[in-house]
């Protein structure tokens, strides 16, 4: 029983039946996909059921999709979600300087992209970090010379195509090189190019998550969909990062509904007043939250409400655990995963800003 429901502005909107069995399915497999990694039939079953590629409009239906997905299995959840980043890139590409088969690239690509045929993966993280650029792509004949060491790329071993996004040097220091590599389910074999094994993480280790380095890899402009002014693109980020996660809230729901069904199993009072609690505090939390986003509300409201949001899941994770008790222990658990990808979300597109918002709940 999901407890605390769709929020208001889905409106009458529901999933098909398909779609509520395909998300059934990875609840269902979320400990096996944690332990071993996401089978890319996962992936495929969202396709078929239509919750892959084009974002459904309105916003609050694909925020929906993020929840829901993310209540299931928040591992599924982060390679879903990284698939909007090629998709949007390269439908909004054209060619020009440096970029001269941009219509080439959306030939191949992007039609798979928007069916859910292709799932797409991207690496843009290191360019949220101070200090100089790594990696780094240097113009050269015909196209870039990159080199440095990309810490995270999700879904390389389940992905069709990866989209990488390099500062530039020299007289394009100011630039981002837009470039698209064949991924891991066909990769393209670059010299230079290195895939290192899949990382071992506290969350997330589901996600066929690879550090890759380059050593002087040539890139040549017919991969390249764009090349972006870096200093816009830090402004944008920036705005995206101070809103609230839509998989906070599915983590939220994901666990009062356990911990609603161990007050059922125990007719538990106590427990089902905190079921009623949680689930009266998210609703609130969450109308509050989409709310400034969609009204472009104040940035410090917006963090704070994200702060917030960060703050719930863990919280209510942990009342899974303690209500489940010696149970929550064993490794592989459900209520053991979930605080895991809480305590996730308290890192991923965490800036010195949202850091600070969250942390300044904890004093």
């Amino acid at each position: 029983m999901d407890v605390i429901g769709p929020d208001e502005a889905v409106g009458e909107w529901r999933l098909g039946d398909d779609a509520e069995a395909v998300l059934a399915g990875i609840a269902e497999r979320a400990a096996q996909s944690d332990q071993h990694g996401i089978a890319r039939s996962e992936i495929d079953a969202l396709a078929d059921a239509g919750l892959l590629g084009e974002a459904l409009e309105p916003s609050a239906r694909q925020r929906e999709i993020a929840e829901r997905i993310a209540m299931a299995d928040a591992s599924v959840w982060f390679c879903w979600t990284q698939h909007q980043t090629p998709m949007k890139t390269l439908a909004a590409a054209h060619s020009g300087d440096h970029v001269p088969v941009v219509e080439e690239l959306q030939d191949r690509w992007l039609e798979g992209l928007r069916s859910g045929r292709y799932l797409g993966a991207v690496a843009f993280a290191h360019l949220r970090r101070p200090g100089p650029p790594n990696p780094v792509a240097e113009r050269v004949h015909g196209g870039w010379s990159i080199t440095g060491k990309l810490d995270w790329v999700t879904s390389w071993d389940i992905a069709d195509v990866m989209l990488v996004m390099v500062r530039a040097s020299g007289d394009y220091a100011d630039k981002i090189v837009c470039f698209y590599l064949a991924a891991g389910r066909d990769p393209a074999y670059l010299s230079g190019m290195h895939v290192h094994e899949p990382l071992k993480l506290l969350a997330m280790s589901g996600t066929h998550t690879r550090p890759i380095t380059f050593d002087q890899v040539m890139i040549p402009d017919t991969s390249v969909a764009a090349l972006i002014d870096f200093n816009d693109w830090q402004q944008a980020d920036a705005m995206k990062t101070i809103d609230v996660n839509p998989a906070s809230f599915g983590i939220i729901r994901g666990a009062v509904q356990e911990l609603r069904e161990i007050a059922e199993k125990r007719q538990n009072p106590q427990l089902f007043a905190l079921v009623e609690s949680f689930a009266t505090q998210a609703r609130e939390l969450r109308r509050r939250a989409y709310a400034a986003i969609d009204s472009n509300g104040p940035a410090d409201e917006r963090i704070s409400l994200r702060a917030q949001a960060l703050r719930m899941a863990v919280d209510a994770a942990t009342a899974v655990v303690t209500a489940r008790a010696g149970a929550a222990m064993y490794s592989g658990c459900s209520a053991e995963r979930r605080v895991r990808e809480a305590m996730f979300l308290q890192v991923q597109a965490q800036t010195a800003r949202t850091r600070e918002a969250s942390l300044s709940l904890l004093m």
